[in-house]
């Protein structure tokens, strides 16, 4: 097949299946798995992934740069502000607790089933990851977001899509390496390569962060700089250029593009731009990517997906692990941080969407040979079934909340320095 004629078919029936998702008030990314399903090998037959064909590894090429812009656009999303709003509360200690439950839980699974050492590993991570865009968009479409739960749940989601990455920077090079058991020498490799890594990271943030000191105009260095450049769209390409520097970086450690490409988008800062170059990248990338790469991507996921009978009993393990990991995660984390009743329930339940994360993870884990088809489909079909169902459960658990669970808080002049009080934010002003 045509690889224009096969990137109509994908994307055409991927945006149907996402509008369609849509206007059932559900993440797009489940239309799009699910049209990738249905124009793959197990339904209509009407793409064949296989690599060993042209088609098929070019497709492959096509998915591995929609991973590269989502990963960036999370880091974009994420910024390195990010963490420290989650550190201003103690959500921290709901992040800690959510992401080493499941993790635990996974390992042990994984362990159980006869999985490797590294291969537990991942399962781990890939359990114990929650998806910030699809969290986020889940609460704004419940008026949620501005709100203490709200808060936190993007606060623990910020922080697993930090944890997950690092892990999968590890796991990606114990199976680069072809060890099932790492021994002391491997591990001591694999530390340096990260060592190495984080520190080109702290590096070229350390020089970024020196070019955003104000020259004579009131701007900062770096965006005198990019006002010189002549070339159209300066600015995006220096954040392109960063993300495939960190990636080509990651890459040669032995650690897994995706890794970079999200830190290179952790770099990429208001400060660093200016607030209006930022955005316009921001929206640059999310025009990109939502607009072209991640239809492709997640109905490749769909595409690649193959279950067979054997695999259901993996399946069903998998998804009641994963939920039930996350709720009593969630669940011990919120507790010590002061949640009670309902909200600490939605607290667990809302830290299982998985979504984009869960999928790009899945993905990796394949295509480097973590996992297999069963086990890459168990993943798949566990996403879509925790993001399907978080939502519903969701709004049957705000009946029993209180007004104070669901009203934001926002600092009062005339209440004393450090104490909050209540204030009602309509839907349309939360989701712009």
């Amino acid at each position: 097949m045509d690889l224009i004629i096969g990137l109509l078919i994908i994307f055409v029936s991927a945006r149907a299946g996402g509008e369609l998702m849509e206007k059932l008030r559900q993440s797009p990314m489940i239309g799009e798995v699910l049209a990738g399903i249905l124009v793959g090998p197990m339904v209509l037959g009407l793409i064949d992934p296989n690599p060993a064909t042209s088609f098929g590894s070019s497709l492959n090429v096509v998915a591995n740069l929609g991973v590269f812009v989502l990963v960036l656009l999370a880091g974009i999303e994420l910024g390195r502000e990010g963490l420290r709003k989650a550190l201003q509360e103690r959500s921290m200690i709901v992040a800690f607790v959510e992401f080493f439950l499941p993790f635990s839980l996974g390992y042990s699974l994984a362990a159980a089933l006869g999985m490797t050492l590294v291969q537990s590993l991942f399962v781990g991570t890939a359990l114990a990851v929650t998806a910030l865009p699809v969290s986020v968009r889940i609460l704004m479409d419940l008026n949620l977001l501005n709100s203490r739960l709200g808060r936190a749940i993007v606060s623990v989601a910020l922080v697993n899509d930090l944890v997950a990455f690092a892990m999968l920077g590890l796991v990606v090079q114990f199976t680069n390496l072809g060890t099932s058991a790492p021994e002391s020498v491997t591990i001591g490799l694999v530390v340096l390569n990260n060592v190495l890594f984080v520190g080109l990271v702290f590096c070229v943030a350390t020089i970024l962060k020196l070019t955003t000191r104000l020259g004579r105009n009131s701007e900062s260095y770096m965006q005198t700089f990019v006002a010189k450049l002549r070339g159209q769209e300066a600015s995006f390409a220096l954040c392109i250029a960063t993300a495939l520097g960190l990636g080509a970086a990651a890459e040669l450690l032995g650690i897994h593009f995706a890794v970079g490409a999200f830190y290179g988008g952790i770099l990429m800062t208001p400060r660093l731009l200016g607030q209006v170059q930022f955005d316009r990248i921001r929206n640059a990338v999310s025009s990109v990517t939502f607009g072209l790469f991640a239809p492709i991507f997640f109905a490749f996921v769909g595409v690649k997906l193959s279950i067979t009978l054997t695999a259901w009993p993996l399946i069903v393990a998998i998804t009641a692990v994963a939920f039930i990991g996350k709720l009593l995660g969630g669940i011990l984390g919120g507790t010590v941080a002061g949640f009670r009743g309902a909200p600490l329930i939605a607290l667990g339940v809302g830290l299982n969407a998985r979504g984009m994360m869960e999928l790009v993870l899945a993905q990796v884990g394949l295509a480097a040979g973590i996992i297999d088809a069963d086990f890459y489909s168990a993943l798949v079909i566990m996403t879509l079934t925790t993001t399907l169902c978080t939502p519903p459960i969701l709004k049957r658990l705000m009946r029993r909340f209180k007004l104070e669970d669901v009203m934001p808080t926002v600092p009062s002049a005339s209440a004393p320095r450090g104490v909050q009080t209540p204030s009602v934010i309509s839907r349309d002003e939360s989701a712009r």
